[in-house]
């Protein structure tokens, strides 16, 4: 059976979707690990004597998890806009194309329609590529 290209279309969308949805979730992973090298720090340094602190050593170890996290979570806050709109949007595009493709099938049915897009385009010279 021809894959027209709205069928190509949905299917590069749904990929898509699956990527974001990839990258979202180790974004998560990834902050998840800083977070808990902070929650490791903190720890360990209530556990110090306040004489043992080295204040520059862990000040600097600090800033560095600190910095890390805040690429990780930049990038991750980014990232939510197109993961929640994707999804949305993907869940709206479901349903209507499955509605279409209903009405397709049944109007070209009615209508006795053999030809495919494919047929129609190479005889006026066109290519949608």
């Amino acid at each position: 059976m021809e894959q027209v290209n709205a069928e190509k279309f949905h299917r590069k969308i749904t990929e898509l979707h699956g990527e974001i949805r990839e990258v979202y979730r180790k974004l998560g992973m990834v902050q998840s690990v800083y977070d808990k090298r902070l929650a490791e720090m903190y720890h360990r340094l209530e556990r110090m004597e306040a004489d043992d602190v080295d204040s520059i050593a862990y000040t600097q170890e600090l800033k560095a998890v600190l910095e890390r996290r805040r690429v990780v979570k930049d990038e991750r806050a980014r990232m939510r806009l197109f993961n929640g709109l994707a999804g949305h949007c993907l869940r709206e595009i479901d349903l209507y194309y499955d509605k279409t493709l209903e009405a397709s099938f049944q109007i070209r049915n009615d209508f006795n329609v053999r030809l495919t897009l494919d047929q129609v385009l190479t005889e006026v010279g066109v290519e949608l590529g």
